[in-house]
């Protein structure tokens, strides 16, 4: 990836028609039978979800909250965890730390915000009840780094 420009000058870089494709978000459900090796750590490919979030025209200089997946869909826990985590994938240059929590179906706001570092497994819920819908929302400052990337198992 391309050295970071500092934010005063990426300021007068932006393209008016960029603002269309800034925010990449890239979400998919994995959900699946779980591995012996999920069963045995539950920190084992395949994830329940990969997400992340991009700003490639550098537009964003501010935190930024973004909901995965988006409404109307949900996650969904399963029998495989009792509790809700995520890793942070980034490589702590371009894509770093980030905040995260969760806001189960229906509420308003979420439990509690936890900080993710980069290469780092965090629970986000514990005890979680089977077949409880449920969303991420991950808080990070777009003007420090391109965006993240995460992998969680519930």
């Amino acid at each position: 990836m391309p050295t970071r420009t500092p934010a005063s000058a990426r300021r007068w870089l932006t393209r008016p028609g960029a603002a269309a494709v800034t925010l990449a978000t890239v979400t998919a459900g994995l959900v699946g039978a779980p591995t012996l090796a999920q069963a045995a750590g539950c920190r084992a490919a395949p994830y329940s979800a990969k997400f992340g979030a991009a700003d490639a025209f550098m537009q964003y200089d501010s935190v930024e909250i973004i909901s995965y997946p988006t409404y109307p869909s949900y996650y969904r826990t399963t029998s495989q965890f009792a509790d809700i985590q995520i890793r942070n994938t980034g490589n702590g240059t371009d894509y770093g730390p980030f905040d995260a929590c969760i806001n189960f179906y229906g509420g308003a706001t979420c439990n509690y915000w936890t900080h993710v570092p980069v290469g780092q497994w965090r629970n986000l819920a514990t005890n979680v009840k089977d077949g409880t819908k449920f969303y991420v929302w991950v808080r990070i400052d777009m003007g420090k780094y391109y965006g993240f990337t995460a992998v969680g198992d519930w």
